[in-house]
């Protein structure tokens, strides 16, 4: 072994680890959460696969590859899913060559599943409309309004706060987002209009700090908001397979329609990098038409 290297650590052991460094980097609880949730995953299989504990060092790239076929086959994970998984267990083992418990990661040239391009459901502006008026519960009424006028993600608009939402300022301000980020998105005045009539008339007298509570839980789940996303859909005969994303996903596409700066979206969005932006950059059929159209050899 290399003597730079520390003894090497049993499989629940280095877990442990991880689970106290990515605790430190400040991640969200949602993703701390998913994280976790992969890494065990991979333990439990690997520990069937030796029959017993397991040390870190002894997965190989075949355990991996094996890993992938056992998701692939008898868990029927889809690429895209397949590589997320992945891409979590390559920072665990990133953590374990910067604790030195591992000279390298088995994952760093590790080949990942081919994902096929398919068009990503966007709704129009009339479908998000229809569907905020079919929905009748008052706070989720607007919530799923506040999402589709900020592109915030589900999860940032769950832990919105009362001092999150600035009218004074006029911005909702996302605190701890998707990897601990902050970010600050403007309030246009329909929004602050509406959100004002919510928490005068609408909101519930409830102790929560959260902005959108409801009066049993104090606060709104991932799950009952795409449950009534569906039945708005079904109520108004929208036949698209609508989540809380698609509702992130249409804001970007709408504010692309109005010509605006893909460098704009990203930053409304909190995305890392413009080619995450660039999935929503939908290029519809008319478009093309009228493009061909301006041809004049």
């Amino acid at each position: 072994m290399n003597s730079s290297v520390k003894q090497s650590l049993l499989m629940h052991q280095a877990i442990q680890e991880f689970e106290e460094w990515i605790i430190r980097r400040g991640l969200s609880s949602e993703t701390l959460r998913r994280y976790c949730m992969d890494v065990n995953q991979f333990s439990q299989w690997v520990a069937a696969v030796f029959n017993g504990p397991v040390l870190i060092d002894e997965i190989t790239t075949k355990h991996l590859e094996g890993f992938v076929e056992y998701l692939s086959t008898e868990r029927n994970c889809q690429p895209r899913s397949v590589n997320r998984k992945l891409n979590v267990l390559s920072v665990f083992f990133q953590c374990m060559v910067k604790k030195k418990h591992l000279v390298e990661n088995p994952l760093d040239d590790f080949e990942r599943m081919k994902v096929l391009d398919k068009e990503r459901i966007f709704l129009s502006k009339e479908e998000v409309e229809r569907i905020i008026q079919a929905v009748d519960h008052p706070v989720i009424h607007y919530f799923i309004m506040t999402m589709a006028y900020t592109g915030i993600r589900v999860n940032e608009c769950i832990h919105l706060t009362l001092k999150d939402v600035d009218f004074e300022s006029n911005c909702v301000r996302v605190m701890n987002g998707k990897g601990g980020k902050n970010r600050v998105v403007p309030m246009n005045p329909q929004l602050k209009e509406q959100l004002q009539l919510y928490l005068s008339e609408h909101r519930p007298k409830t102790e929560s700090l959260f902005f959108f509570a409801l009066k049993k839980t104090g606060s709104v789940s991932s799950q009952y908001i795409n449950k009534t996303l569906k039945l708005a859909c079904k109520k108004t005969g929208i036949e698209k397979n609508v989540t809380s994303h698609i509702l992130r996903h249409s804001f970007a596409s709408y504010l692309v329609q109005k010509d605006t700066h893909v460098a704009v979206i990203q930053r409304l969005l909190g995305h890392a990098s413009l080619k995450t932006t660039s999935i929503y950059l939908h290029v519809r059929q008319e478009d093309m038409q009228d493009a061909i159209n301006q041809i004049d050899f």
